[in-house]
């Protein structure tokens, strides 16, 4: 009677730590920082929906002070993304259509179960305030 006591009791910690486990492995929001490489005058945001340990989508990408030129005159421009960013084998991708015919080109990969993410972005040909403008492509770095 004691042997099948002590394995009810046994049966039931090992019931115990695996409903614990697989509520720590459900799904969550990381919230990120970073800069794009190089311009400490840069400020980029996102937050990556984790699923079972897998990244699944990216929401609110905002880059702020991202660099672009004008008729070669510097101009800081805020680009953010309003819809969610679905992540395939740790990678996304999206173009975000502005004013003025602006294309935004932003893509990156997903690191380290949702809390690191690296990527580039860069814009088209626009037109801006009566001048032509572009941003050349620039990498980012985000981090939890």
């Amino acid at each position: 009677m004691r042997k099948f006591a002590g394995l009810a009791v046994a049966a039931s910690v090992i019931a115990l730590l695996a409903f614990a486990g697989s509520a720590l492995a459900g799904s969550k929001t990381i919230k990120q920082t970073g800069q794009i490489v190089g311009d400490k005058a840069t400020n980029v945001k996102l937050r990556v929906k984790v699923k079972n340990g897998e990244a699944i989508k990216v929401s609110g990408f905002a880059a702020d002070g991202v660099k672009t030129r004008c008729d070669g005159d510097i101009v800081r421009f805020k680009y953010n993304s309003l819809s969610p960013i679905p992540v395939v084998s740790d990678k996304f991708k999206i173009k975000l259509v502005g004013d003025a015919g602006a294309v935004l080109k932003v893509q990156g990969k997903v690191k380290d179960h949702g809390t690191a993410a690296k990527g580039s972005l860069k814009t088209n040909k626009f037109e801006a305030g009566g001048k032509t403008c572009k941003s050349p492509k620039q990498k980012f770095k985000t981090a939890a």
